[in-house]
């Protein structure tokens, strides 16, 4: 959070990591994953209206003239997907949160580049069975204007996803495993179907899979809506599911960024400096994801807190020498180990 308004971007508007609105500033990230694999790539931050309204506060904050323009949230995505491909990286799909999940034009543009995208939406996401007739309405008489906009005008009536889960019968149901966690397999229940959804003014609805994913957690059953762009019986029902769940890794890697890169602990107030801080934070996590590559055989359970401890204590401050250092983190995994082996007797 930040206090004032000199720090570029800085506004009331709602932050995810606090869930609410505050003072602070927002920006849009990207990341790879794979596996348990991941790290950012990528990031744009968000300026809102009240500062691409004041070229002056923007001059001051040093903000490129190229990028004083307002841009949405989804706007921004957009243009990081087409800089990465540019760039020349790969990636198989696209997923992303509810925000940018109830983006029609987010979800248009991946599909125009041809892209495969499994998005989060919200509960009240809307959506139809069957593909709703569209067309422009004729004419009621011979006065007036002629209608231009494109309606739904059979009867098919939109559903919120959440309504969905009452009438989907058990055997509908699929349980599937998504991925070894830490103490043991996780599983889930899922359900995939056809569905449609139509913006307001479009010519057609889009054809779209929704996936219903349900897990049992010691809070009670979690359960999360999303939608694909995936044709029809391309991927198993586990498959939609394991690249739902996948974006897990995505929240680790926001945890080890503020947690052990100072991703937010910084102290500056201008363009140039905040991008300056978050490229060094990204650096700092490839680095931390290189380390656990190349000692995955040795250390297993290596984590960003392992890396970070070693440097502290042997190139920051001195406190310990390597030596005691790995023993202690050995002394730690010995541990971690052990406890998922008694959870999983």
């Amino acid at each position: 959070m930040k206090k004032g308004n000199n720090s570029v971007g800085v506004a009331r508007q709602y932050c995810g990591t606090v869930g609410k609105v505050e003072n602070g500033q927002v920006a849009v990230f990207a990341g790879l994953s794979t596996e348990n694999s991941y790290a950012l790539i990528d990031a744009a931050l968000f300026l809102p209206q009240e500062w691409t309204t004041d070229l002056a506060r923007c001059k001051k904050a040093g903000i490129p003239k190229e990028f004083q323009g307002y841009k949405s949230k989804p706007e921004l995505a957009i243009d990081i997907i087409k800089r990465q491909q540019k760039n020349g990286i790969r990636f198989d799909y696209i997923a992303a949160d509810g925000l940018y999940g109830n983006s029609p034009d987010l979800l248009n543009n991946i599909d125009a580049m041809g892209l495969l995208f499994v998005v989060d939406v919200h509960s009240d996401q809307r959506v139809y069975l069957t593909a709703p007739i569209i067309r422009i309405p004729e004419p009621k008489g011979i006065k007036g204007r002629k209608p231009t906009v494109p309606k739904i005008i059979d009867e098919v009536k939109a559903v919120e996803v959440r309504d969905l889960i009452t009438n989907i019968p058990k055997e509908q149901w699929e349980k599937v495993t998504l991925r070894k966690g830490t103490k043991e397999v996780l599983l889930c229940s899922v359900y995939v179907k056809k569905i449609y959804t139509w913006e307001v003014g479009t010519p057609e609805a889009k054809e779209r899979l929704l996936i219903i994913r349900k897990s049992n957690t010691s809070n009670g059953a979690v359960i999360k809506y999303a939608l694909s762009n995936a044709r029809e019986g391309k991927y198993t029902n586990q498959e939609l599911a394991q690249m739902q769940a996948q974006r897990y890794f995505i929240e680790r890697t926001f945890q080890d960024a503020k947690q052990q890169a100072g991703m937010s602990q910084y102290q500056v107030r201008g363009w140039l400096a905040w991008h300056h801080h978050i490229a060094l934070v990204m650096l700092a996590l490839e680095f931390i994801l290189k380390e656990k590559i190349l000692f995955k055989n040795e250390f297993p359970l290596l984590t960003a807190n392992d890396i970070r401890e070693v440097f502290i204590n042997v190139y920051a401050v001195k406190g310990a020498t390597i030596d005691e250092v790995m023993k202690q983190m050995k002394h730690r995994h010995k541990q971690r180990k052990n406890e998922m082996q008694r959870h999983n007797e």
